[in-house]
């Protein structure tokens, strides 16, 4: 037989009038008010120059699109998935500058068609339509 300790409930003030009526799960959601999504903002430079009405397109996937144009019906030779596996594989230091002069030093951890994340003192997801150009750390810029 097992005991199971009993809590005594204590009453609670009434939350409504007619909260008697209400399930306790929707007297909550009444009293926090409903969920609202919070978009962030983009800086300009990320948004390309485009417009965005409020229903039709997002600024959160501009990013999407202009690599999708970049990347439309080219037939690839995969030369760089292989430099990317190459300098990921010998841990070779890399500088990446970015379209607005940032430069970001460290090694690749791992890639991807859109992104490249970088591991130094910190690990940084760099989208790869921000990359003005790389190079190896040791080779002269």
């Amino acid at each position: 037989m097992v005991n199971h300790p009993t809590i005594p409930v204590q009453d609670t003030p009434s939350l409504r009038p007619d909260d008697s009526k209400t399930p306790a799960h929707q007297a909550a959601s009444n009293i926090l008010g409903p969920r609202k999504l919070v978009r962030p903002t983009l800086p300009a430079r990320a948004l390309g120059g485009k417009n965005f009405s409020r229903r039709n397109d997002s600024p959160i996937l501009a990013h999407h699109e202009t690599m999708a144009l970049n990347h439309n019906g080219h037939e690839s030779t995969h030369a760089e998935a292989f430099y990317f596996q190459k300098q990921a594989q010998m841990q070779t230091l890399m500088v990446f500058v970015l379209e607005d002069g940032e430069r970001i030093e460290g090694y690749i951890e791992w890639y991807d068609r859109n992104a490249i994340k970088v591991k130094n003192h910190t690990r940084t997801l760099i989208y790869k339509s921000s990359i003005k150009y790389l190079y190896k750390a040791n080779d002269p810029a």
